[in-house]
């Protein structure tokens, strides 16, 4: 079987054409969703960018022990497994965090190939031109200052001062490069290509032309391309809206490139029998309550805070089209990220012999009629064995429970049918709906095998608010 896995950053679920956006335009992957089975309730397990790859590397949730850094030595790869089964392997990434800072996610694939100079990655120094100043400082993420205190925004252009075009993006550059594999590898019957895309990471800086696309009016003194990972209201109306449309922009782009990709496939003779994923590893706040980026940053010296995430972080979108398949359907079963490799490993005929914590989704895209046994998905950043602790997401059954924060701060609970821009804290007047979820919480962690420090923090946050 041929399998390409495309994973794109900072990709919210309600930015398609095909989930509803009533602006931003995604007609190539409109068209791939129509034609694949799309998981409604799909939703991040760790947080962020590289604890999400290494749930779907392993098969297994990453938050309940520890957080960003290297694959772990003991870990199995999902490529090594296929590898050893006879599969072509390779991957290709403009994303800087996957084989930088020795974190070796390449470890197991046959090929790898990182186009590099994505955000931070400074492969090439360029001490005698100056930084540009992209950005006011407040009104940006400034948790890390480089060279004599440049923000992140900064420092990307500096990095990249040649990118003037549109085919200088990193889509487009990742894009081209995977269209040329396609042409060298098609023959392959069994191959897996992980595709794995930093373009809609900050900064949000899309060719010209499609940021004035979605915001034509805009007399700002600067576009706003990289958020302030914090409170929103450091922005004027006009600046919010300006951020949205540069997103906006940013999506439009990656759909126009991963186009590229399956268009070449298609001209090749492989798109109809090549199953085809496409995913994100969370989202941002473009606003919503009152919040900008994806986590709150800030302080002497920074530090990331506790920060709860709503549906703008934890909901993503999840394709997967068959090979054969012509017509989409909609999937209603909470999935996450650790089912990808069991799904895969399932659909290639591979056998692992590995204890996960993903479930396979190959029965539901088989067609089969299964009883699902997830009730209930939980994203979170790394959990701690003290207070304040990260912030626990738990969805499902048509509500969202958030466990964490200072030692004082109750949970919060949201019912995402009749208040979907989860506005209306009832935990007070729900307690048993608390108490049941933070039962399964609980539950969850002693299963994954979480430390009973951290299990006990947990306990103690339920037991205080039941009094």
């Amino acid at each position: 079987m041929r399998i390409v896995l495309i994973i794109v950053d900072t990709l919210r679920y309600d930015h398609l054409g095909f989930t509803g956006h009533p602006v931003v335009e995604t007609p190539d992957l409109d068209e791939l969703a129509s034609q694949s089975f799309f998981f409604d309730n799909y939703r991040i397990a760790s947080f962020p960018t590289v604890p999400n790859r290494e749930d779907t590397n392993t098969g297994r949730y990453t938050f309940p022990h520890h957080g960003w850094g290297a694959l772990p030595d003991n870990a199995m790869p999902l490529a090594q497994v296929l590898t050893q089964n006879g599969y072509t392997t390779q991957l290709l990434t403009d994303t800087p965090h996957l084989l930088g800072h020795g974190h070796r996610y390449h470890r197991g694939f046959q090929g790898y190939h990182w186009i590099r100079g994505n955000e931070c990655d400074v492969y090439f120094t360029r001490y005698n031109l100056p930084f540009p100043q992209v950005m006011p400082l407040e009104k940006t993420r400034a948790d890390e200052l480089y060279f004599g205190g440049h923000p992140l925004v900064d420092l990307s252009a500096w990095i990249n001062r040649e990118h003037v075009w549109e085919e200088d993006c990193y889509v487009a550059q990742t894009a081209r490069t995977a269209s040329k594999w396609v042409e060298q590898n098609y023959k392959a019957k069994n191959f897996f290509l992980w595709l794995d895309t930093f373009e809609l990471h900050e900064p949000w800086d899309p060719p010209l032309y499609l940021a004035e696309r979605y915001d034509p009016g805009y007399k700002g003194e600067y576009r706003v391309t990289y958020p302030v990972y914090g409170p929103a209201d450091c922005y004027t109306k006009a600046e919010i809206q300006n951020m949205k449309a540069n997103y906006a922009g940013e999506v439009a782009l990656i759909s126009k490139w991963l186009g590229h990709v399956f268009r070449k496939m298609k001209d090749v003779g492989i798109y109809d029998d090549t199953t085809i994923i496409v995913t994100s590893d969370h989202g941002t706040y473009l606003g919503e309550q009152n919040r900008a980026g994806k986590m709150f940053m800030k302080g002497d010296p920074p530090r990331e805070a506790p920060w709860p995430h709503y549906e703008g972080v934890t909901r993503i979108p999840l394709m997967i089209k068959m090979p054969g398949q012509a017509k989409g359907a909609r999937v209603k079963q909470i999935a996450q990220p650790v089912d990808l490799y069991p799904t895969i490993c399932d659909l290639a005929g591979v056998k692992h012999g590995l204890q996960l914590d993903g479930l396979s989704l190959a029965p539901i895209l088989r067609g089969e009629k299964v009883k699902w046994p997830r009730k209930y998905s939980f994203s979170s950043p790394a959990i701690l064995t003290e207070e304040p602790n990260y912030w626990t997401t738990i969805t499902g059954e048509g509500w969202t429970l958030m466990l964490g924060g200072e030692a004082d701060e109750a949970p919060l609970l949201y019912n995402l049918n009749d208040d979907p821009e989860q506005k209306r804290n009832r935990a007070k007047e729900c307690t048993d709906v608390v108490a049941k979820m933070g039962k399964a919480y609980v539950q969850f962690l002693r299963r994954v095998g979480a430390a009973p420090g951290k299990i006990a923090v947990f306990e103690r946050k339920l037991a205080r608010f039941a009094k």
